[in-house]
This record gives C-alpha cells, sequence and structure tokens, in this order.
C-alpha cells in the first residue's frame, strides 16, 4: 500500500481534493480532525488544554473554540502557545494517524491518502511513500482566505507567510495539483494524479 501525503498551502484547496478522493473511494485520514478529535469533550488533550489556557478558550458544550484557541496561538509572537499546542496534541494524533494506515493496510487499500496541511513544516516527508500537493496561483489563495475566513488582506497574507511558501511544497512533491480554475479542471486532475499513483 502507498501511504501518500496530501499538502498544500493554506486555502490552497487541499479539502476539495480530498473530497474528490473519497468519492473515488479512497480512504482520506485528516490529520485535523485526528487533532480535533484529541481535544474532544472529555478527552486528556481537552484537560491539557483547559490546564494551559484557562476556560476562555472552550465553548458552553464543552467543546473546544477553534476559532479562539486558534488566534491566540497564531498572535503569540513568542511562539511558546504554539509549541504547547503541539506538544498537546501531536503525540494523540500520530499514534491515531498510525493505527488509521494499519487500518487501510489490512483493508488491502492499494492507496491511502493522508491530509495533512504542515507536512513539510513538520519534517514528516520520510513517512510517506509519495506527496501530493494542492498548489494555487498567490493572488487567487489570499482572494480565497480572505473570501472564507473574512479576514483582511494583510491578516490573510500573514497567515500564508506562517507557512513554509508554495515553492517549497511544490519542490518536494512527486506530483502537484493546480487549483487554478474550475471544479471540473481540478476534479480531472485529481483522477490523473491517482492514475499516475497506480502505475508501478
Amino acid at each position: 500500500m502507498l501511504w501518500i501525503g496530501l499538502t498544500g498551502g493554506i486555502a490552497s484547496g487541499k479539502s476539495t481534493v480530498a473530497k474528490f478522493l473519497a468519492e473515488l473511494g479512497y480512504n482520506v485520514i485528516s490529520a485535523d480532525r485526528l487533532a480535533h478529535q484529541a481535544m474532544s469533550p472529555g478527552s486528556t488533550g481537552a484537560a491539557k488544554i483547559l490546564a494551559r489556557f484557562g476556560p476562555d478558550v472552550f465553548l458552553p458544550d464543552g467543546n473546544v473554540d477553534r476559532a479562539k484557541l486558534g488566534a491566540i496561538v497564531f498572535e503569540d509572537s513568542t511562539g511558546r502557545s504554539k509549541l504547547d499546542l503541539e506538544a498537546i496534541l501531536h503525540p494523540e494524533v500520530r499514534l491515531q494517524a498510525a493505527k488509521e494506515r494499519e487500518r487501510c493496510r489490512q483493508a488491502g487499500d492499494r492507496l491511502a491518502f493522508y491530509e495533512i496541511p504542515l507536512l513539510f513544516e513538520k519534517n514528516l516527508e520520510a513517512q510517506f511513500d509519495k506527496i501530493v500537493c494542492v498548489a494555487v496561483e498567490p493572488q487567487l489563495q489570499i482572494q480565497r482566505l480572505i473570501n472564507r475566513s473574512n479576514l483582511d488582506r494583510p491578516s490573510a497574507e500573514a497567515r500564508i507567510r506562517s507557512q513554509f511558501s508554495q515553492e517549497v511544497k511544490v519542490k518536494g512533491s512527486d506530483e502537484v495539483i493546480w487549483n487554478n480554475g474550475s471544479l471540473e479542471e481540478l476534479k480531472i486532475q485529481t483522477e490523473a494524479v491517482v492514475k499516475r499513483l497506480h502505475q508501478p
């Protein structure tokens, strides 16, 4: 089985490609979903987040207010909050990802995908057999992020700069899907990449 990292910058279209892959019948595991599970109500992660960041980052239903927590982490210029949150979540996410990979292997999958935004930032290249990057023209990326997250332009640009450059991600990937056109064009590219990945 090929374990394939699906990555790309913020607002590049990774989740849309992941949806297309799932529609084609492939298992797509989301690092963000695993992180969400790792801080679900009653979890060890939630308890550690409460101890570190306090009750203000929780919603009334006991779920973590991810927007509020994300803002605290992003605005901490020292980087300490980010490191603390990663220390809480990453070990659990890695454990669950390993279990999901084994589940796919046991199911006889030829390809399985792991959607992970910070693959290169976390130096995880060696964990994957192949890497697929979803890329987008920079001005289009900024506009999509502004529209999606209701940010002003400087804030959107700052979010994009907080990740590795798209050039680094494209250069380090085995396959690149360019998301500059329509959804139909994106789907066609996705299908073509899958076809190539199946070839020995």
